[in-house]
């Protein structure tokens, strides 16, 4: 039986379809074969490569600080002296007692004083008895005169003698003035409001005119003073922010200042010069005499990267860091500043763009390795 021409040219087109069908179905099984090896190859290259650390590359600016030690004072310092000699009988006040303007702060006594003092009321008593007697008579005298029973010459002595007595008055007056100012010295009173820093003698010991007994000062406004050497006061601005810390008894308290200046003279025996620094906080409670740490700004930094010190290395010829870069480690070769014992700033032009840097896990690496970057 003789096939068609119609029937050949259909097995032909179906012989055709298998044909394709059998290449498609070929080439998915060739597809999935790769996907195989490719998934397979991932998974090797995640197995071998090395599990780091990382932290993204972030431009910055800081500051390079000095630290060094300051002490705290008052911003108005008084020493108090005598003005008169005696022993002391009482100390009112000690040191760290809250003070006042006219407080007194230590009682002297003296018997030589107190005894001219008593003298001195009780001759300006009698003065001021005489002075009335002589004011009397002289009135009287001027009656008897009217009657013609004394002469103008009587009257004329009797108003002398009250002119007299009554300079004798003023003069007794003035030195019964000065006496009570002696008497009142013997009580020492701070000339300022503040805080005692010191009470020097104690009860019963003897202090002489101009001796300094006593010393107060002004806390409405503390500051603070550091000596530095020449090089770094050279690199210190005015207006500079400052870190200021006080450790006391376990606590530690922290606040900020600003330098108030610098001086340009030196102490010839230690060759110093002295950082005025101001505290911002005016309720901060630190007393004179307290030394504190003083985080100084000597250097600012623009366009760096902050790095932690684990991401850094060294040979004997560079120091470098390691960067990840396109799933790759990248050893880039840095300079690096310290800023702490944990930290320090690098160019961050140094390293390229879209990289991590690497802070753990570096040791050992080369440049172009493999590296699985851990969360």
């Amino acid at each position: 039986m003789k096939l068609t021409k119609d029937t050949k040219n259909k097995k032909w087109f179906v012989f055709f379809l298998i044909f394709i069908g059998f290449i498609v179905f070929l080439g998915f099984l060739y597809l999935r074969l790769l996907s195989v090896r490719s998934e397979a190859a991932k998974s090797f290259n995640n197995d071998s490569a090395k599990p780091v650390k990382v932290i993204p590359l972030e431009k910055t600016e800081g500051w390079l600080y000095r630290e060094v030690l300051g002490r705290v004072e008052g911003n108005q310092q008084i020493d108090i002296k005598t003005n008169v000699s005696g022993w002391v009988e009482g100390k009112n006040l000690k040191r760290g007692n809250p003070v006042n303007k006219d407080e007194v702060i230590l009682t002297l006594y003296d018997d030589r004083t107190e005894a001219s003092l008593t003298e001195a009321q009780f001759n300006l008593k009698s003065a001021k008895a005489k002075l009335k007697e002589s004011k009397r008579k002289y009135n009287q005298n001027k009656l008897l005169l009217e009657k013609g029973i004394v002469s103008k010459d009587t009257v004329d002595e009797s108003e002398n003698l009250v002119s007299i007595d009554n300079a004798n008055v003023r003069s007794l007056e003035a030195s019964l003035k000065k006496m009570q100012f002696d008497f009142d010295k013997l009580n020492v009173r701070s000339p300022i409001s503040g805080q005692v820093v010191e009470v020097l003698p104690d009860v019963g010991q003897e202090v002489i005119e101009g001796e300094v007994v006593a010393k107060v000062v002004n806390l409405s406004s503390i500051h603070i003073i550091v000596g530095v050497d020449a090089s770094l006061a050279r690199s210190i601005d005015t207006n500079s922010p400052v870190e200021l810390t006080l450790k006391l008894n376990g606590d530690i308290e922290k606040t900020t200042g600003r330098v108030v200046g610098v001086s340009k003279d030196f102490a010839a025996n230690s060759g110093i010069y002295e950082v005025e620094i101001k505290i911002d906080d005016k309720d901060v409670n630190w007393w004179p005499g307290e030394i504190v740490s003083v985080k100084i700004p000597t250097k600012k930094f623009r366009d760096v990267v902050r790095i932690p010190r684990s991401a850094v290395l060294s040979d004997s010829s560079e120091i470098f860091i390691f960067v990840v870069n396109e799933g790759l480690s990248l050893k880039v070769p840095i300079n690096v500043t310290w800023i702490d014992d944990k930290y320090g700033f690098t160019n961050a032009d140094n390293i390229p763009l879209n990289s991590q840097i690497i802070t753990e896990g570096a040791s050992g690496l080369t440049s172009g390795q493999q590296v699985k970057i851990l969360n």
